[in-house]
C-alpha cells in the first residue's frame, strides 16, 4: 500500500469534500439560468437545494456505517465517483424534473463526504496530528462554493451553464487520480466485523445534538443577513450580498486555525464552546440592529464572529468525532453528527422566514437563534475537554 502524505492527504479530503457539497451551490449561483431553461419558479430553484440537503441527512446515517465496513479508500473513491456522476446529471438534465432526480442523488455523495473523509484521515494520521489536515479538509467545501461562485457564472456567460457544470468535474477526477494505487489495510474486515455493531460513544451523541441546534440556528442567520441588511438596514442588495462573502472568507481561516488549536491546547469540548457563544454574539448584535438601538456598522462584527465561530464548529467537531470514536466506528459517528447538522441546516432558514412573514420582524427570530446558540454552548460541557474519552472503547458491544 502507498501511503498518503500529509499534502496529500489534505489535497484529496478537500477535493471530495468540495466534490460532495458543490451541488448544494448550483443552484444557487445558477438561479437565473435555470428559471429561463425551464421555465420554474424560484420556489422550485428553493427545492432543489432542500431536496439535496435533507436526502444528505437521512443517508449519513448509513453511509457512516457503510464506510466502516467497506473501509476509507473505497468509501472515499465512492464519494467522488458518486459526485462526478450526480453533477454530470445535472448538466445533462432535459427537464426540471430530471433535475430534481439528479439533485436527489446528490444527497448521497452529500452523505458520504464527512464519515469517508474522515475514515481516510484516521487511518493515515494519528492521533494528536489531525488538526490541521481536518481543517484543510472541511475547508474543501468553502474553496469550491468561492470557486464555484466566481466561475460558474463566467463559465456559463462564456458558452452554458451545462458546460460551466461540466468543466467543474476536474474536482472529481482529479481526486480520483490521486486516489490510485491506495488500498485499505488487510486488517480492516476483520476490525470492521468486530465494531461496525457497537454504539457509538456518548460525547459523540453530544455532539450531534449539539450540530443539530448549531446548524438550525447558524443556517437561519446566513440565510437572512443579506435580506435583513438590504430591507431593515438599507444596503445596497450589492454589499449585502459581500456579507456572505466575509464570511466564507472568514470561515476558511477559522477551520484552518480552531481544529488546530483544539488538538494542541483548548480541548475539544472548550473549544466547542467558545464557537457556539461567538456566534450567540452574532445574533445578539443582529437583534439590537434590528431593534434600532445599534446602526448597520455593526454587521461588519456581526458576520466576523458568525465565519470565525459558527462556520469552523464543524471542522472541530469532526475532529472530536475522529478521536472520540474507536478505529472501526468513525464513520458511524461521523454518519450521525452529520444527519443532526444537516437536518438542523435543513429547518432552520423555513422557520425563520416564517416567524419574518407571520411577525413582521427579524427581532425575534435573532433572539432565538441568540438563546438556541447559548445553549448548544451548554450542551458542549457535556463533551471532554481532552482529545480523548477516558475509555477509548466507550461503546456497547
Amino acid at each position: 500500500m502507498r501511503s498518503f502524505s500529509r499534502a496529500g492527504l489534505g489535497a484529496v479530503t478537500a477535493a471530495a469534500m468540495a466534490t460532495a457539497t458543490f451541488p448544494i451551490i448550483v443552484a444557487s449561483v445558477l438561479a437565473a439560468q435555470l428559471i429561463d431553461e425551464f421555465e420554474i419558479s424560484r420556489a422550485q430553484v428553493g427545492f432543489l437545494v432542500t431536496a439535496s440537503g435533507l436526502v444528505g441527512a437521512l443517508a449519513s446515517p448509513f453511509f457512516g456505517q457503510l464506510t466502516d465496513r467497506l473501509g476509507a479508500v473505497k468509501s472515499v473513491v465512492g464519494t467522488l465517483a458518486g459526485g462526478g456522476l450526480t453533477l454530470t446529471a445535472m448538466a445533462l438534465s432535459p427537464s426540471y424534473g430530471f433535475l430534481v432526480g439528479a439533485t436527489i442523488l446528490t444527497g448521497f455523495p452529500n452523505g458520504w463526504g464527512n464519515p469517508s473523509t474522515n475514515a481516510l484521515i484516521v487511518d493515515n494520521t494519528a492521533s494528536g496530528e489531525r488538526g490541521v489536515i481536518t481543517g484543510i479538509k472541511q475547508s474543501g467545501v468553502q474553496i469550491g462554493t468561492f470557486l464555484g461562485g466566481i466561475f460558474l457564472p463566467l463559465l456559463a456567460a462564456w458558452w452554458s451553464w451545462r458546460i460551466a457544470l461540466l468543466i467543474f468535474l476536474a474536482m472529481p477526477i482529479s481526486g480520483l487520480l490521486a486516489m490510485v494505487g491506495h488500498r485499505d489495510p488487510r486488517t480492516h474486515a476483520e476490525r470492521s466485523e468486530k465494531r461496525v455493531r457497537g454504539r457509538t460513544p456518548v460525547p459523540v451523541r453530544w455532539i450531534a445534538l449539539y450540530g443539530f441546534i448549531s446548524g438550525l440556528a447558524t443556517q437561519a442567520i446566513i440565510g437572512f443577513i443579506p435580506l435583513f441588511a438590504n430591507e431593515d438596514l438599507g444596503w445596497t442588495e450589492s454589499a449585502a450580498g459581500w456579507l456572505i462573502s466575509i464570511v466564507g472568507l472568514a470561515g476558511i481561516a477559522a477551520r484552518l486555525y480552531w481544529p488546530r488549536l483544539s488538538e494542541r491546547s483548548m480541548g475539544h469540548g472548550r473549544t466547542l464552546r467558545v464557537l457556539s457563544w461567538m456566534t450567540t454574539g452574532t445574533a445578539l448584535l443582529l437583534w439590537l440592529a434590528s431593534v434600532d438601538v445599534v446602526s448597520g456598522w455593526v454587521m461588519i462584527p456581526a458576520v466576523l464572529l458568525l465565519g470565525g465561530g459558527a462556520v469552523a464548529w464543524n471542522a472541530v467537531g469532526m475532529l472530536a468525532v475522529m478521536d472520540f470514536s474507536p478505529h472501526g466506528l468513525v464513520g458511524k459517528g461521523t454518519g450521525l453528527v452529520l444527519f443532526g447538522f444537516l437536518f438542523g441546516l435543513a429547518i432552520g432558514p423555513p422557520i425563520m422566514g416564517y416567524s419574518v412573514d407571520t411577525l413582521g420582524t427579524y427581532a425575534p427570530g435573532w433572539l432565538a437563534a441568540a438563546g438556541l446558540l447559548f445553549l448548544a454552548g451548554l450542551l458542549a460541557y457535556k463533551v471532554p475537554d481532552g482529545t480523548t474519552v477516558a475509555d477509548p472503547m466507550g461503546v456497547d458491544t
